[in-house]
């Protein structure tokens, strides 16, 4: 009995720890990341293997400006689910269809707009606007794209994160058995058809479990204060963070179309395999960093707290993730092929470092999304944006895609100090809310 107690309560002591709503729902999120990485392992291996690098590229190109495209189209309104879902009780229904609709429209113009226009925009990427066929798979893909991504923050927003690892990881199954049977039909284009048809599969599901489950529970068990929501409210807490969407995806999205003007379609199937292997440890911190943001406005007056706790949970799970992708870069890269271990390994290692001061960075987002502080996130991700592209372009020419590593760590380690030294910036919480 004297040994089994210590075992006990060290068990008690964890359950209690993940019955906290912000560990809970942000380890989701990280174990999501995780699944979706392994498998996402998995994806590229076999692409890296089965198509041609040059293919790898310019489909890893095409799915990159869809994703940027997608953001545009979002407005960045999954963050507003994620701030408002928690306030909106009686309303949410409301506001969570007046989303989708947003995000479909949206999504379907600036598709139309993209492929009309695409030997200005680029030129490289002409082969999607050859035929009505062609755009209006492209569109379909955005639309699609768009309601994967506010799903997500729609059961982030609704407590319900737990059903996220499981939509992720039948998409990203989904994906790969697409993979392998679009290879000899579409030996050019079947990453991109396999990435598409995996999240259209996905998403019928899902809308189905939201609008007729999960939100009706939600909005009977609300509070009728809590359906407080003003559109003046909501439109500012948008307008902002547009912006910050728009430079969190020219930072990401917009990469590859860049590497590929500069270096070639072969060059960024080298960094894509490694940028998507490593940035899912900058997605981990941002997934906890999305449930502090949840639980912070939630429960305002236990910001600090939420603040240490989430912390310590990204920490836990970064630092050990961070040190395996240094020490294991060329070991998994060779499974890609030696051309990716030759040309990707210390591109992987450097990203994999620049997530260390991005932990800082993300939990200063999330804080300040809280209490409303928009400038502070547009402030970080503007930086972010500026140094990574501006020194990516002054890189690229000397140091091939390893440059766009150094140019992430130069920028998530100056934006660290930066937020850790200045007086304005570096305000404690109880004045955050103050001036609220």
């Amino acid at each position: 009995m004297i040994k089994i107690f210590p075992v006990t309560l060290r068990i008690n002591t964890v359950l209690e720890h993940l019955r906290t709503p912000l560990i809970r729902n942000g380890y989701a999120l990280i174990i999501s990341t995780g699944i979706t990485s392994l498998l996402g392992l998995i994806y590229w291996t076999i692409a890296a293997r089965v198509y041609a690098t040059e293919n790898v590229g310019l489909n890893s190109t095409v799915i990159s400006a869809m994703l940027f495209l997608s953001g545009m189209a979002q407005l960045n309104l999954q963050e507003t689910m994620v701030r408002f879902i928690p306030q909106a009780g009686k309303q949410t229904l409301r506001l969570v269809l007046s989303t989708y609709a947003i995000v479909i429209f949206l999504s379907t113009l600036v598709g139309l707009i993209f492929c009309l226009g695409i030997s200005i925009w680029s030129p490289a990427l002409s082969f999607l606007a050859e035929s009505s066929a062609a755009i209006a798979w492209f569109v379909f893909a955005l639309v699609a794209q768009g309601i994967f991504v506010i799903q997500d923050s729609v059961l982030m927003g609704l407590r319900q994160a737990l059903w996220i690892p499981f939509e992720n990881t039948i998409s990203s199954i989904l994906k790969i058995l697409l993979l392998i049977g679009l290879l000899a039909a579409f030996p050019l284009n079947g990453i991109f058809i396999s990435w598409t048809v995996s999240v259209a599969l996905v998403i019928l599901p899902v809308s189905y479990l939201i609008f007729r489950h999960l939100i009706p529970t939600y909005s009977h068990n609300a509070p009728v204060q809590a359906s407080g929501l003003s559109l003046r409210q909501i439109s500012k807490y948008v307008a902002g963070n547009y912006v910050v969407a728009l430079l969190a995806n020219m930072s990401t999205a917009l990469m590859p179309i860049l590497i590929i003007q500069f270096v070639g379609p072969t060059a960024n199937g080298h960094f894509y395999i490694a940028w998507v292997l490593a940035s899912s440890l900058q997605v981990a911190v941002a997934n906890m960093a999305t449930s502090l943001t949840v639980e912070g406005s939630a429960s305002q007056e236990n910001l600090e707290e939420h603040k240490r706790k989430a912390m310590i949970g990204i920490a836990r799970i970064v630092l050990p993730l961070t040190v395996i992708i240094i020490l294991g870069a060329p070991l998994i890269l060779e499974i890609m092929g030696p051309g990716y271990r030759e040309n990707s390994t210390v591109l992987m290692q450097l990203l994999a470092i620049s997530a260390l001061p991005n932990i800082y960075n993300m939990v200063r987002v999330a804080l300040a999304r809280v209490q409303n502080r928009i400038y502070t996130v547009v402030f970080i991700y503007a930086a972010n944006a500026a140094m990574v592209l501006g020194l990516s372009i002054i890189f690229l020419p000397h140091f091939g895609i390893t440059g766009v590593g150094l140019a992430w760590v130069i920028s998530q380690t100056l934006i660290a100090i930066v937020l850790s030294t200045l007086p304005k910036l570096k305000r404690t919480d109880t004045t955050l809310e103050k001036e609220s």
